[in-house]
């Protein structure tokens, strides 16, 4: 598990105080903690280890980068509860990704966030913040020529020959106000009472790669860096909302 500041993905455990009652006393505030984990086929991911696509050949990835952002949580209600802020998920930066926060208690049925940066964020220029932020130059998420952001980077090689020699590169930048996308994932009613609540969201990348809005193919089109692209851009934006869940 690797990302640029503190937040969190898939396996939902609300400590000892998750549940399925109604709650009569008062609301306290209690601490909130989301982690994160990135999966392929329900094992965790590796960088450069190798997995097989959706036609059995060999890849591996050797850079994997994304954006997410406007954190918040439903409760039942309906009202929003915002918390967080912009991560990079990074999985060369070594970071382990980790949100801690308090919130109320109460009952929340949805956790809400964005996969990319909304319009406002986009717009922003680089320049003024520091290196460690997850929005700065040193990040290399940025497109100077667009003055827009890269929400996604996928890198790698795959095995084109069916001779296991992952030498054939394969290359996806994605970003732009039109692909930013809101996920939402459910969390079935859970009661977060006065022990707080810790909750692990996992991704699984394959279904980002392959998904109900399309498969991409490393062999036969490898490379999405521009608006040229839009399709693969949008496929791989697209199988984003389905892609995480609550375990």
């Amino acid at each position: 598990m690797r990302f640029i500041h503190y937040f969190g993905f898939v396996l939902l455990f609300c400590f000892s105080s998750c549940e399925k009652e109604s709650l009569e006393t008062p609301s306290l505030v209690v601490p909130f903690d989301v982690s994160f984990e990135t999966y392929i086929k329900n094992s965790p991911f590796v960088l450069n280890e190798l997995y097989k696509d959706h036609q059995g050949r060999s890849y591996r990835v050797e850079m994997l980068k994304f954006y997410l952002s406007n954190w918040a949580l439903e409760k039942k209600d309906g009202s929003m509860v915002s918390f967080g802020g912009v991560n990079l998920i990074d999985y060369s930066s070594g970071i382990n990704v980790e949100i801690q926060s308090f919130i109320d208690t109460g009952t929340y049925v949805n956790l809400h966030f964005g996969f990319g940066l909304d319009a406002t964020t986009n717009a922003i220029n680089p320049i003024g913040y520091e290196s460690s932020h997850p929005l700065s130059l040193a990040q290399n998420t940025y497109w100077t020529w667009a003055s827009t952001y890269k929400f996604f980077m996928l890198e790698g090689r795959v095995d084109s020959s069916g001779h296991q020699n992952t030498t054939k590169t394969f290359s996806y930048h994605t970003g732009s106000d039109a692909l930013y996308r809101k996920i939402k994932v459910p969390l079935n009613d859970c009661h977060v009472m006065a022990n707080g609540v810790a909750l692990e969201l996992q991704m699984q990348l394959d279904k980002v790669l392959k998904g109900s809005y399309g498969t991409v193919d490393f062999v036969s089109e490898p490379y999405s860096h521009s608006e040229d692209d839009i399709e693969i851009a949008q496929t791989l934006s697209n199988n984003f909302y389905e892609a995480f869940e609550v375990k």
